[in-house]
């Protein structure tokens, strides 16, 4: 099966049985990341994306991430069950992007009872998470934070969630930057840009929103650890003015705000 499904990687269009399928879904969580990221991964975000999976199988897939409690499987464990839950929530962004994207083959192709579990979960998946390691010199990547960042972007800009709910993915940030006492060092505070950003770009989430909340935030600054979530926040605030600047929509007031948040 191994050698088959690696052999699936290099090929144009590969087709997967469901067997192929539950045996990419069981090592989600590989400790190798040979297996880990370099095979169970990119098959999965690559069916998905390129729909070399049949709607069927989208489907099983969404039921089957799901099935054992999803995101909030061993969620108070750190170590070999963060990286099922971190690779789970890159899949789950992979599924929510297809299903809200009206040009692939799995727009709106998930039942509502499951939508709505991703969307939930996905939301406070990072008001959870304890792991904050990056690399891991035994397991290779585990990005947590980062692959929960990518999937809370997924969630504020899917059409399903309401654009009066879009808040509720500043609401996280704020207990994030306030919880996390280490200094990020592998572009999760970038990655973490892209839920204020991006929906910005749609038009879902308005900038005084994000002024207001850059007015309101408190930094003790009295310990080391105080510094560290400041400038965690401070870097997430940067990569957002670079990206909105970049895109010629970053009005004056947002800019004004990140240019004058310091120390």
């Amino acid at each position: 099966m191994y050698q088959e499904l690696q052999r699936k990687v290099t090929e144009e269009r590969p087709s997967y049985s469901q067997e192929e399928i539950h045996w990419l879904l069981k090592h989600l969580g590989d400790p190798s990341p040979e297996i880990r990221d370099d095979l169970v991964f990119i098959s999965l975000a690559r069916g998905i994306q390129e729909e070399l999976f049949t709607e069927k199988q989208f489907h099983f897939i969404a039921e089957e991430i799901l099935s054992d409690g999803g995101l909030e499987k061993e969620i108070h464990k750190i170590g070999l069950p963060t990286l099922e839950r971190s690779f789970r929530a890159l899949i789950y962004a992979n599924i929510l992007s297809a299903d809200g994207n009206e040009q692939s083959l799995f727009y709106k192709g998930l039942n509502t009872d499951i939508r709505n579990i991703m969307l939930d979960q996905g939301l406070y998946y990072l008001k959870k998470e304890k792991d904050t390691t990056g690399f891991s010199s035994q397991y290779g990547w585990i990005h947590a934070f980062a692959h929960g960042a990518d999937l809370l972007t997924e969630v504020v800009c899917h059409p399903e969630l309401p654009k009066n709910r879009v808040h509720e993915g500043i609401d996280i940030l704020d207990q994030l930057f306030k919880r996390i006492s280490i200094r990020f060092t592998n572009d999760e505070d970038w990655r973490l840009a892209r839920v204020l950003y991006e929906p910005i770009s749609q038009g879902k989430l308005e900038q005084e929103q994000v002024v207001s909340w850059i007015k309101a935030i408190d930094f003790p600054l009295e310990e080391t650890e105080d510094f560290y979530k400041f400038s965690n926040f401070r870097s997430c605030l940067l990569e957002v003015y670079v990206q909105l600047d970049q895109r010629n929509i970053l009005q004056n007031e947002l800019r004004k705000s990140i240019q004058s948040f310091q120390y």
